[in-house]
């Protein structure tokens, strides 16, 4: 089975797309191009994003059997969002 890059579903298309919305806005609030673009959004409702791109992808591999390497990206991304949030907040610092 040949892996594909983008999905062919719904689900995994609006995975990946949530999952790049979230990489583009935190890479944009943590540039130093910050300084000159004030992003209105706090950076818990950027994860939120993140979070809701990885319950899209879970869905969208368990309904669809969708392997697409977006969709796994989201996967990947989520992950580390919410190991991230549970790191946080048991040894604050």
């Amino acid at each position: 089975m040949k892996m594909q890059l983008c999905s062919k579903t719904k689900a995994g298309k609006w995975a990946a797309i949530l999952t790049l919305l979230f990489i583009v806005l935190m890479a944009l609030k943590l540039s130093t191009l910050a300084i000159r673009i004030r992003l209105p959004l706090p950076t818990p409702f950027i994860a939120v994003i993140g979070v809701v791109g990885f319950i899209v992808a879970v869905v969208s591999i368990i309904k669809n059997k969708d392997r697409a390497l977006l969709t796994l990206l989201s996967i990947l991304v989520g992950l580390l969002i919410i190991f991230w949030t549970i790191a946080e907040t048991a040894f604050p610092h």
